[in-house]
C-alpha cells in the first residue's frame, strides 16, 4: 500500500512538473506559432526521423534482451519485441500506472517466474548504459562550446572518466554484466546516434537556411537526460530547448517545435504498443518462439 501510494505521489509530481514547464514555455512563446512552425513541415523529413526512431527503439529492445540473456533469462526475439513495445506505450500513456520497466518486471516474473531482483537489475542496467552513451556523445559534442586550445584534452579526459566511472560501476554492483559491457556500450551509442539522426531529420524538416546543428542535438540530448523528472519527457524537453534557445541565440520556435515533435513521434510510435497490450500477448522463450 505505501509503494502504491509512493508511485501515486511520484506520478503526480511528474505530470505537475510537465504542466508547469509546458505553461512556462507557452507563456513565453505562442502555442499558434509553435503550431504554425509544425504545420510547414516538410513530410518527407518527418518521415526519415520517424524511420530513425523506429529503427533506435528496435535495437534498443535488442540492448536489453541482451542483459536478459546474459542472466539466463532466454526471453525469444519476438516476446521481447513485443514487450519492448508495451512497455513504451506504458510509459508514454498511463499515468499514474504501472511504468513500463516494471510492467517488463512484473509481466516476466508472472510468465516463468524469474527472480525480480535480477530482472529489475538487467533493467537498470540497461538504462544506465544508455545514459553512459549519451553522456560521452554531449563530451564529444562539447567542441562547438570549449575554446580550440581545450577541445584536444579537455574532451578526451571528460570521456575517459565517464567510462570509467560506468565500467567500475557496473564492475562492482552489477559485475553479472561486466562481459557485454562493451557490446552494450556500442549498442547504446547506436541508439542514441539513430536518435540524434532523428532530431537531425526534425530540423530540416523545418529549417531551410544553414544552421548550427551541434547547438540543437546537445539541447536535445541534455533533455534525455532530464526526461526522467517530467512525466514521458514532456514538459522537460521543451522547456529545455527553450532555455537553451535564449542562451545561445537560437531560434526559439524552432526549437521547441522541435521538441514537440519529437514527442509527437514517441507518442506515435508507443501507441502501436495498444494492440499487443490489448490481445493479452503470450511471452515465449527462445526454444519455444512461435515466428
Amino acid at each position: 500500500m505505501k509503494t502504491s501510494k509512493k508511485k501515486l505521489l511520484s506520478t503526480f509530481i511528474k505530470i505537475s512538473i510537465s504542466f508547469f514547464l509546458l505553461y512556462l514555455v507557452f507563456t513565453k512563446i505562442s502555442f499558434s506559432e509553435i503550431w504554425n512552425t509544425i504545420k510547414s513541415v516538410k513530410t518527407h523529413f518527418i518521415i526519415l526521423s520517424l524511420l530513425f526512431f523506429v529503427l533506435s527503439q528496435w535495437i534498443s529492445a535488442k540492448r536489453l534482451l541482451l542483459f536478459f540473456k546474459e542472466t539466463g533469462f532466454d526471453l525469444s526475439n519476438k516476446s521481447n519485441n513485443t514487450l519492448y513495445l508495451i512497455g513504451m506505450f506504458y510509459n508514454f500513456f498511463i499515468p499514474g500506472g504501472i511504468g513500463g520497466d516494471a510492467y517488463k518486471v512484473y509481466i516476466l516474473n508472472k510468465n516463468f517466474k524469474w527472480s525480480i531482483k535480477t530482472l529489475t537489475s538487467a533493467v537498470f542496467v540497461d538504462r544506465f548504459m544508455g545514459l553512459t552513451a549519451i553522456g560521452i556523445l554531449i563530451s564529444i559534442l562539447s567542441y562547438n562550446l570549449l575554446p580550440s586550445s581545450y577541445i584536444f584534452w579537455i574532451i578526451p579526459i571528460a570521456i575517459i572518466i565517464i567510462l570509467g566511472i560506468s565500467y567500475f560501476f557496473v564492475k562492482y554492483f552489477f559485475n553479472v554484466y561486466l562481459n557485454i559491457f562493451n557490446k552494450a556500450l556500442l549498442l547504446s551509442l547506436a541508439i542514441q546516434l539513430l536518435q540524434v539522426g532523428s532530431v537531425i531529420f526534425i530540423i530540416l524538416s523545418l529549417e531551410n537556411s544553414t544552421i548550427n546543428f551541434i547547438n540543437y542535438i546537445v539541447i536535445f540530448l541534455i533533455s534525455s537526460v532530464l526526461s526522467i523528472f517530467s512525466f514521458s519527457g514532456i514538459g522537460i524537453r521543451e522547456y529545455v530547448f527553450y532555455k537553451a534557445s535564449v542562451l545561445l541565440n537560437i531560434d526559439s520556435s524552432i526549437a521547441v517545435s522541435i521538441g514537440v515533435l519529437f514527442s509527437i513521434i514517441t507518442a506515435m510510435v508507443s501507441l502501436f504498443g495498444i494492440m499487443y497490450h490489448f490481445k493479452g500477448p503470450k511471452f515465449y522463450l527462445s526454444d519455444d518462439d512461435q515466428m
